[in-house]
């Protein structure tokens, strides 16, 4: 189990594409080496199709990946709870495992809070930052006990980051009340990844082009992009500067997954999502309307707007890279740090400015942004 958790990190950040300047001199090997969608007429793409890969094959897969992680997340808790003394450190690193794994998959599915993640506030739910260990303490003490007992219990004493808390920050012993809380808090925590699951499920099937349904896509694929740009803007200061500039230099910036050592690997996860939404893989087909995720930079296209597309893509591959030497370089290389910040600052920008414009949707203000 532990290898493959360590093979899905591996894979949750990749590197763009070599840049043109690398690629073959001759027209033959450069048309071989050249993305097919370079080369051949690029479909147009609407309202319809964006808003149909993004909830098909992009929401609820990740969605369902996420269900099955927290699912198996609460047997893991249990199991530890139950076992006997001497075999804690095995049962208690196997619930660590299922945490990182439940973690993973979420980081994946909020990087960009857009339709029922929104409607449920599940970020509130699942991922509130920062937990409160009195609060933790005090509902310990309460022992509640099932969804209704659950509902009285304040967000700052639940979720991932709770759980967090509990498996590494001040690990649980089988047998104690703290842990029959832990157990409580996967079991919340499956209960809203069900209740996610379904309503992706639901939008998944809706109708985007029926003719009822024409004022709701139009306000579906602008809170999608807004939620793009605020996912771009969640990772750049939230989960990056913020606690860098925070630290000020006279301590360890508090990152997200930093009690469990995840940091890296969730920056990674959750740029591996922001970048699937934004650009299509260079060896990758145009995508066929209707049966695949059609990326924002092809949207473009099918439009006619390959410059802007172009750029979209160079300041996607820049991310990529300036994230691929953030995990390279670790945690405590601030300059590898806000490299990266800035970077994802200029994609923000360019996506405000130019790519929202295009496709006629207006940028709000959200609690993303920084200050």
């Amino acid at each position: 189990m532990k290898k493959t958790f360590r093979r899905l990190l591996c894979a949750g950040l990749w590197l763009a594409s070599l840049p043109s300047a690398l690629l073959p001199l001759t027209a033959q090997a450069q048309s071989a080496a050249m993305p097919a969608w370079q080369s051949n007429a690029v479909p147009f793409y609407d309202t319809v199709h964006a808003l149909q890969g993004i909830y098909g094959h992009w929401g609820l897969p990740r969605a369902q990946d996420f269900d099955r992680s927290a699912r198996a997340l609460v047997p893991a808790v249990a199991a530890l709870c139950q076992a006997p003394a001497a075999d804690g450190q095995t049962a208690l690193a196997t619930a660590r495992m299922a945490w990182q794994a439940t973690v993973h998959a979420w980081e994946q599915l909020a990087a960009v809070s857009m339709g029922p993640v929104i409607a449920r506030r599940s970020q509130r739910t699942i991922d509130f930052t920062p937990t409160r260990p009195a609060l933790i303490e005090k509902a310990i003490a309460t022992q509640p006990q099932g969804a209704k007992a659950f509902e009285r219990i304040g967000t700052p004493a639940k979720g991932l980051p709770a759980l967090e808390w509990l498996l590494w920050t001040r690990p649980v012993q089988p047998g104690s009340p703290a842990c029959g809380y832990a157990h409580e808090v996967a079991q919340d925590v499956a209960r809203e990844s069900a209740a996610l699951e379904k309503a992706f499920s639901e939008a998944a099937g809706t109708d985007w082009g029926a003719e009822n349904e024409q004022e709701e896509s139009t306000q579906a694929i602008s809170e999608f992009v807004n939620q793009w740009v605020g996912g771009i803007e969640r990772l750049r200061w939230a989960q990056m500067e913020k606690p860098l500039r925070a630290a000020q230099g006279t301590r360890t910036p508090d990152y997200p997954r930093t009690a469990s050592g995840l940091t890296l690997a969730a920056w990674a996860a959750t740029w591996t999502g922001l970048r699937s939404l934004t650009t299509l893989p260079a060896t990758a087909q145009a995508p066929v309307a209707g049966e695949a995720l059609v990326p924002l930079e092809m949207v473009l296209r099918g439009k006619g707007l390959n410059p802007l597309a172009d750029r979209l893509r160079q300041a996607t591959d820049t991310v990529d890279a300036s994230m691929a030497q953030v995990q390279k370089a670790g945690t405590r290389n601030k300059a590898a740090i806000q490299q990266a910040a800035r970077d994802l600052a200029a994609l923000k920008f360019l996506a405000e400015s130019e790519v929202a414009p295009a496709l006629q949707v207006s940028i709000g203000f959200s609690d993303a942004d920084g200050d």
